[in-house]
């Protein structure tokens, strides 16, 4: 079967300020002594075909959230070209985009629609969401009840049923007990049979022992 790339990335670098300026002031200040930058990712290159299953792995600080960052478009190379194609869903950050003040059935409509779910859909998938998320009980209550365990669960759930094309994940089975992790192991190899593409991170035996490449990333 003929391959089709949906990531491309050539030559990608990324740097970081080690103090990032806060105020015009130090802005100012630092055009004429400017902060020291560290580089996280150098010169990095990958093509990722549909379909493909791959686990990004390294040392804290290797890089491995910021290339999925850079891949779903949330912050920018300093140098290099990244290519996408289709819907790409990200669940890097724990919470990101969620308004904690707002319920959780409330979250699920506004973060799927910003998924590019039509109301339709949301209306549709809305109990299947709220089920396979396991806080059918505090699905009404606002998320700043909620436990760290409890708004990762909604992430994803909301993410599983979102029909990504390309799906983004970092450390998602972090978080969660044991019976969650497996229906989450269940989804992605689902995924995995339906061709999607899948990048994450994560040390989960399981799920190391299905992706179809492993990428170690070195400081």
């Amino acid at each position: 079967m003929k391959k089709e790339p949906v990531i491309i990335l050539k030559n990608i670098t990324k740097k970081y300020y080690l103090e990032k300026p806060q105020t015009l002031k130090k802005l100012l200040k630092n055009l004429f002594h400017p902060f020291e930058k560290f580089t996280v990712i150098k010169n990095f290159s990958l093509t990722v075909n549909r379909g493909e299953f791959i686990l990004l792995t390294g040392p804290n600080g290797s890089g491995k959230t910021t290339l999925l960052k850079l891949i779903a478009g949330i912050i920018k190379q300093d140098s290099g070209e990244i290519k996408t194609y289709g819907r790409i869903v990200p669940l890097i950050e724990l919470g990101a985009g969620f308004n904690l003040e707002l319920t959780g059935r409330e979250n699920i409509l506004i973060n799927a629609t910003i998924l590019g779910l039509s109301k339709k859909e949301i209306k549709e998938k809305m109990n299947a969401i709220i089920s396979f998320s396991e806080i059918d009980r505090f699905i009404d209550i606002p998320l700043k009840r909620y436990s760290t365990g409890m708004i990762s669960r909604l992430a994803f759930s909301i993410a599983a049923f979102s029909n990504p094309d390309i799906l983004l994940l970092d450390e998602v089975f972090a978080v969660g007990d044991i019976n969650f992790r497996q229906k989450t192991f269940k989804i992605l190899n689902q995924f995995k049979k339906q061709k999607k593409t899948i990048i994450l991170t994560t040390n989960f035996p399981l799920m190391i022992k299905i992706v179809d490449r492993k990428i170690f990333l070195t400081k």
